[in-house]
């Protein structure tokens, strides 16, 4: 979903020395890797959504919410209904409407919208923001995904503690969120 960077640069040493520092970093350990442990999924009212395995998941209503341990990382799901039928012929139109909704979220919060994006979710255009904000003197961001189907809208929350860095919850949530 993201940009990657794709380093494919060649090597250059010979390939003796190449040898060399494969096998000395196969003695060190170097060469094995830990193999993370696989998200668990979870269900919720017409959607599935993985997370990283361990994180706690609480149901209510049309909401799916998951937390890591007291930390304020969060990632949820909630299916809200739409008035009005939604066609992806409507998405440029759609745009203009989650633009002002989610400028006038950052308002009420004090933060302000610091990223805005067209992303694919679960074969869908989605619109994507991250909001910066405090709360009880600590900064959060907010990274908040709107997926129109039909007539219900998927908010898609996730939530991490600015100094703390993006948890893998949220890139998760985007990439494995499936509809059916």
């Amino acid at each position: 979903m993201y940009p990657q960077r794709h380093l494919r640069k060649r090597a250059a040493f010979s390939i003796p020395a190449a040898l060399v520092v494969t096998v000395l970093l196969a003695g060190c350990g170097g060469g094995s890797k830990k193999t993370a442990a696989a998200p668990q999924l979870v269900n919720g009212g017409g959607f599935t959504f993985g997370v990283p395995a361990g994180w706690q998941v609480t149901r209510a209503g049309r909401n799916v919410t998951v937390t890591q341990g007291t930390s304020p990382a969060l990632a949820s799901v909630t299916v809200l209904p739409l008035l009005k039928l939604y066609q992806p012929a409507l998405f440029q139109r759609a745009v203009g409407e989650l633009d002002r909704v989610t400028a006038a979220l950052a308002v009420k919060l004090n933060g302000k919208v610091i990223a805005r994006r067209t992303i694919i979710v679960a074969g869908f255009r989605a619109r994507q923001y991250d909001l910066a904000y405090s709360r009880a003197g600590a900064g959060l961001v907010d990274r908040i995904t709107y997926v129109l189907r039909a007539k219900s809208e998927y908010y898609l929350l996730c939530r991490w503690p600015a100094d703390k860095g993006e948890p893998s919850a949220c890139g998760l949530l985007t990439s494995s969120f499936r509809l059916g």
